[in-house]
């Protein structure tokens, strides 16, 4: 039954789960664009022993500052510390909330510029 569920698309889509990556959120200081950054566990941190290290230059595509970071892992991957230069890290809450907000004030925008509607004399 399994096989019948897979070869016609039947049940719940299975959702892809990136085991090797890990994603960081940030936004610049200077613009406030937000950029997800991925880091491949096994390219990309350095193993210090007891944790990793991750050294990143990130530019967003807005102003295309360089944002520094270094940030210290644990053995688990979770965050311990970070140092940053030219931007702060947000929670992915925060990141998402930003990006609904963002996409609904276009969505508001487009509509207000559609509803405008030129009035004029004829006579």
């Amino acid at each position: 039954m399994g096989f019948l569920k897979k070869l016609f698309g039947g049940g719940e889509p299975e959702k892809y789960v990136d085991k090797q990556g890990l994603y960081f959120f940030v936004e610049c200081d200077d613009c406030g664009a937000r950029v997800k950054v991925r880091a491949d566990k096994q390219h990309d941190l350095q193993n210090t022993g007891d944790g990793y290290e991750w050294h990143k230059t990130i530019v967003d595509n807005r102003c295309f500052r360089r944002i520094q970071t270094v940030v210290q892992l644990d053995g688990s991957y979770q965050m311990v510390s970070h140092e940053i230069t030219g931007g702060r890290y947000m929670t992915e809450a925060e990141y998402l909330a930003a990006e609904a907000a963002a996409e609904q004030a276009k969505a508001s925008d487009a509509a207000d510029d559609g509803d405008e509607t030129e009035t004029g004399d004829s006579g």
